[in-house]
């Protein structure tokens, strides 16, 4: 039942908040958590997410292991870091050059097993996530996803737990404030769009998750481009 819900949440109309709407400079932080916000049909405009308490607990609880707010501040910490992974750009040199990426993987990568092992399985999801995005018409080639890496997935889901953990009593409004602030900011760092953000959350999904993404195309396409969507008037961050 909670798949099926997933998947009908994926193609549901963008949820707004009437009564304590964040705007400016603030909702442009907030936006950052709206990939992950409509696909749980959230509000994407409010620090609210306005979802019940049954769902946010599956969402902290079930799906994160969050259960107080120590463990929110770890969780969320480490989304923001996962973008300085130092070897995540030795797997990209050895996409670009295939021919010699066993030796651009053995000469740059730690020699223990297992750290290896980790990045090369990342080599080989790229070899079939590239050429699916491509034919999806998500990303032209992988100069796109050079630049701009699986960065939103990484904050975009961090803003929105964010989020969640705000509603649960985890964080203060000030320190939600603050994390969506730095976190927005550090995205800046890779992706100059909001196109680029849905993008980067579309390529870091489906490196991490697996393929059957057309939900997720769908939800990038409504963000971008329906009226009711507060992201649809901005283009860049």
């Amino acid at each position: 039942m909670v798949f099926l819900s997933k998947i009908f949440n994926a193609f549901k109309s963008i949820r707004l908040n009437d009564k304590n709407v964040v705007v400016g400079q603030q909702l442009d932080y907030l936006l950052i958590s709206a990939m992950y916000a409509e696909q749980q049909s959230a509000y994407l405009n409010s620090y609210e997410t306005g979802l019940s308490k049954s769902i946010l607990k599956t969402i902290l609880e079930d799906y994160w292991s969050i259960f107080d707010k120590d463990g929110a501040i770890e969780i969320l910490l480490d989304l923001q870091e996962r973008n300085q992974d130092e070897y995540i750009d030795v797997v990209y040199d050895a996409f670009e050059n295939r021919e010699e990426y066993v030796s651009i993987l053995k000469s740059n990568l730690p020699h223990e097993e297992e750290i290896f092992k980790r990045y090369l399985e990342i080599y080989r999801n790229l070899n079939n996530v590239v050429p699916e995005l491509i034919e999806q018409n998500v990303i032209k080639d992988f100069a796109q996803i050079r630049r701009i890496k699986d960065s939103a997935w990484n904050y975009g889901r961090g803003a929105f737990l964010a989020r969640c953990c705000y509603d649960a009593g985890y964080l203060s409004e000030a320190e939600l404030k603050e994390y969506l602030r730095k976190s927005y900011t550090s995205l800046k760092s890779y992706c100059v769009t909001w196109e680029e953000y849905t993008k980067s959350y579309i390529f870091g999904r489906q490196l991490w998750g697996g393929s059957n993404n057309s939900g997720m195309i769908q939800i990038a396409d409504d963000l971008l481009h329906n009226k009711k969507s507060p992201m649809s008037n901005k283009k860049y961050l």
